[in-house]
């Protein structure tokens, strides 16, 4: 940022490069009129000498097992369905960025899912009970313990599986259940299983 004075800076800017956070982010030290990414825009920025160091979040590691996959899958299902969600609340806001944001973590959650139940099957350790249709397409319906989760599949791959009725709606993205893990948790625990 040319033209500002040293020591002052955006919070993401403390965030990323500093790992420092406002002591108070209502209480703004100065203001700038800058152009970032091809436009103008105005930001709120603080000096160093008024933040915090931001405290590391501690990730226990629990031990991989069938239990702890399902409830993890649970957590970062749910949490994907809470993203598409958000996405398709400010799509219609024209909130671009936020879309974006969305959208992306959506994909990168559901990447993780299914990975996870790739290697799953893989290892004979998900149960397929069947499939459901819906508007746009098949959802095969797993089990893990007593956690169920839906895959989109293509009409090939439900040849000889049992139809299970039509969902005539989203799966909600409301957590019903109480879990052992937190997201970050959960995340870190799927992500060593497949690795």
């Amino acid at each position: 940022m040319e033209n500002v004075e040293d020591g002052y800076y955006t919070k993401t800017k403390l965030k990323n490069e500093f790992g420092l956070k406002p002591f108070d982010e209502s209480q703004y030290d100065a203001t700038a009129k800058l152009y970032v990414h091809n436009k103008w825009g105005n930001y709120y920025l603080y000096h160093i000498d008024n933040c915090i160091e931001i405290k590391k979040r501690k990730v226990t590691e629990h031990p991989i097992t069938l239990q702890s996959i399902a409830e993890s899958l649970y957590l970062i299902n749910k949490s994907a369905k809470v993203s598409r969600d958000t996405k398709n609340e400010n799509y219609h806001q024209r909130k671009h960025s936020v879309v974006q944001a969305a959208k992306t973590r959506q994909f990168k959650l559901y990447d993780l899912k299914e990975s996870v139940i790739n290697k799953l099957l893989s290892e004979e350790k998900i149960e397929i009970k069947g499939y459901h249709t819906m508007f746009d397409g098949y959802l095969m319906l797993l089990q893990l313990g007593d956690f169920t989760f839906h895959r989109p599949v293509s009409k090939s791959e439900i040849a000889d599986l049992t139809c299970l009725g039509v969902l005539d709606h989203e799966v909600s993205s409301v957590r019903t259940r109480d879990v052992s893990l937190n997201f970050f948790e959960a995340e870190n625990l799927l992500n060593r299983y497949i690795s």
